[in-house]
């Protein structure tokens, strides 16, 4: 998965989730969610970080599985026998699981996505194979970078806010100010060295589509496809 061109991934993660959407099965949405665990460790993803990642969405998963349990429209009959209440009972319990464990099919699509795409080449590969026009991509390139400075920024003012027994610390205006200055810089940086996003550039870094990214999307999609009519 981390070798596969970063779009066409992106792309084949995209068709499964589309598809899915319009698929009320619980089997094959915890199918999914099974092989997207699968796939994260054979590409060594770390278990721990699996497992922290998901924490969230189980507690939500759970959440939404005894909402559509106990709330479920099937469950407002009344005068109703032992059989049919025995029906409704079990009819909720499906309905809480298609609920549930959609939302675990498409968190296990979005980290498998996550945890083996590096975000530049995503960007690169949106620009380079789905022809992304190069002011966005840059623009998004520039705010990925911005993260650990902003992150770096906050850590001084705490530490400067401490060192002089100030209590309430006020981050907002300095860290405003300190983006805007580091936007400006970057814009002179990027007009000094002539970017202009319609004439032609050389690229660094050159991203290709091999067989495999065709492959990957074609079997992935029809085993879907194929998966939805079975099940």
């Amino acid at each position: 998965m981390i070798k596969l061109n970063p779009g066409y991934k992106g792309l084949t993660i995209f068709l499964i989730s589309l598809l899915l959407s319009f698929e009320y099965n619980y089997y094959l949405n915890f199918s999914v969610f099974c092989i997207c665990i699968i796939l994260m460790i054979i590409n060594k993803i770390s278990l721990k970080k699996i497992i922290l990642s998901f924490l969230p969405v189980l507690f939500l998963a759970v959440g939404i599985f005894f909402t559509g349990m106990l709330y479920s429209s099937s469950g407002t009959a009344e005068d109703i026998t032992s059989l049919t209440k025995t029906v409704v009972v079990i009819g909720n319990i499906e309905n809480g699981l298609q609920l549930s464990i959609r939302i675990l099919a498409y968190a296990g699509l979005g980290l498998l996505f996550v945890f083996t795409t590096d975000p530049r080449l995503f960007i690169i590969s949106l620009m380079q194979q789905f022809h992304l026009p190069g002011n966005f991509a840059y623009g998004i390139l520039a705010a990925y970078g911005f993260i650990p400075v902003i992150k770096q920024e906050y850590d001084n003012m705490r530490y400067a806010y401490r060192a002089r027994g100030v209590k309430r610390n006020i981050f907002m205006l300095p860290m405003l100010v300190t983006a805007v200055r580091s936007s400006e810089g970057i814009a002179m940086a990027m007009e000094s060295k002539g970017f202009n996003a319609k004439s032609k550039r050389t690229e660094y870094i050159k991203l290709k589509v091999t067989k495999w990214d065709y492959i990957i999307l074609i079997g992935s999609v029809g085993t879907v496809l194929s998966a939805m009519y079975l099940f």
